[in-house]
């Protein structure tokens, strides 16, 4: 049985203005560059990570911590040859909700937090609880028994 993960995305201010945001968001493309460097002592690269992302993962999109921005569901996988140029990526995603709260995040810095800087990163299970407090529950609405996971 395929169990979907949960990732934070973020499009860093220093590359995605917000009219690049709001184009992303328009036509449901998601990106990363190939060579942003894995977490800690991870050699794999978060732009691996978000490469060998299943489809069917689920993320919420911020962009840099200005603001969170949608949660979204991977509908296809990556495609190397973008508008963006040499080396970066796309996901074309699902809106599933558009964030209610578009604040700078002050709270728990983990990993995945907004707040924390990284780019793809997941949600640890154990951390499950955590993230529907911080993220799914203020931002969005959503709680996990949503997923029926």
């Amino acid at each position: 049985m395929f169990v979907p993960k949960f990732w934070k995305l973020s499009h860093g201010t220093d590359y995605f203005t917000f009219a690049d945001m709001v184009k992303s968001i328009s036509e449901k493309l998601v990106f990363i560059h190939k060579d942003t460097q894995g977490l800690g002592t991870s050699r794999e690269t978060q732009g691996k990570l978000f490469i060998d992302a299943p489809i069917g993962d689920y993320f919420y999109l911020t962009h840099g911590n200005q603001g969170i921005y949608l949660f979204g569901q991977f509908t296809g996988p990556a495609n190397i040859f973008t508008e963006w140029g040499s080396g970066w990526i796309d996901r074309p995603f699902r809106l599933i909700r558009s964030a209610k709260v578009g604040a700078p995040y002050d709270d728990d810095k983990k990993w995945w937090s907004p707040n924390f800087r990284s780019t793809f990163a997941s949600v640890p299970s154990d951390e499950h609880e955590l993230f529907e407090e911080k993220i799914l529950r203020p931002f969005f609405d959503i709680q996990l028994s949503d997923f029926e996971l």
